[in-house]
């Protein structure tokens, strides 16, 4: 019930920001909760015996972001930034230096993990008139959230039902097959409303495609995320979100199925 309540809330204010508002207004949230999520990775790995550079890789998040979002600023940068950087910051903080490297290679993949696809969730945002239709970057953000979001919550009530084999027992016990399909098809539909609703310029071929891929890479990104959780020994990766957890345990689906949407609109849907 509780994610019920949560979803009811946020969904109509994140419709204002995405829609009505300009772009900074999305941009500042996507940034901010970039943050959050790498401050409640960096404690997973800290639980794990790692020491992540966490200043240093903050940096490195901001500038990979950036590099996605102003045209002037190439991910280069961060590249650069981060490889000078971080030994050097292993070298400031001292010893043991057995872990020198694990900690420099771990912050850099944090880093990464969590710069790289929030910085597609900008892209997508900025996309212009899309091809076929009147939509803008705002509806693909949003047809994204939603298919996202559905398949989440059909995979977690059609799991908690009917759900009898699991899908991946030593990472997420709770997690069944039923539920994945449930999930797949809670993005199906979400798809088609979609189409019916604001994306007027989805076919019918591209709500099954996406339905299906979003459905799946979310899945993946789920189980991800509930290995690095399982190496934690932690439940959620925070208690921010009433019902859900951190915002990490929230964008887990949306780190993978960003750049998967992003890269289907450049190759089928605006071909």
């Amino acid at each position: 019930m509780k994610r019920v309540l949560s979803a009811a809330v946020f969904l109509p204010i994140f419709w204002v920001i995405v829609k009505k508002l300009g772009p900074l207004p999305y941009q500042i949230l996507m940034v901010a909760a970039a943050l959050v999520a790498l401050v409640e990775l960096y404690r997973l790995a800290a639980r794990q015996g790692h020491r992540c550079h966490r200043i240093v890789g903050g940096f490195v998040v901001l500038l990979l972001l950036a590099s996605f979002a102003i045209p002037r600023v190439r991910l280069e940068y961060a590249l650069a930034f981060a490889v000078l950087t971080l030994p050097l910051a292993a070298l400031w903080r001292g010893g043991p230096w057995k872990t020198a490297l694990g900690d420099a290679g771990v912050t850099f993949f944090i880093s990464c993990f969590i710069g790289v696809p929030f910085g597609y969730l900008l892209r997508l945002r900025m996309l212009g008139p899309l091809a076929g239709g009147g939509e803008t970057g705002s509806d693909l953000v949003f047809l994204l959230f939603c298919v996202v979001w559905a398949s989440d919550m059909f995979a977690l009530y059609v799991g908690s039902t009917l759900g009898r084999r699991p899908l991946s027992p030593s990472v997420s016990p709770r997690k069944t097959v039923e539920g994945a399909i449930g999930g797949i098809l809670g993005a199906l539909t979400a798809a088609f409303v979609a189409r019916a609703w604001f994306m007027h310029s989805l076919t019918v071929v591209d709500c099954i495609a996406l339905g299906i891929v979003l459905g799946v890479v979310g899945i993946l990104g789920d189980l991800v995320e509930s290995m690095l959780k399982r190496g934690a020994d932690v439940k959620d990766s925070a208690a921010l979100v009433p019902g859900h957890g951190g915002i990490l345990d929230r964008v887990d689906s949306l780190l993978y199925a960003a750049p998967v949407l992003y890269y289907y609109y450049l190759l089928v849907m605006r071909t």
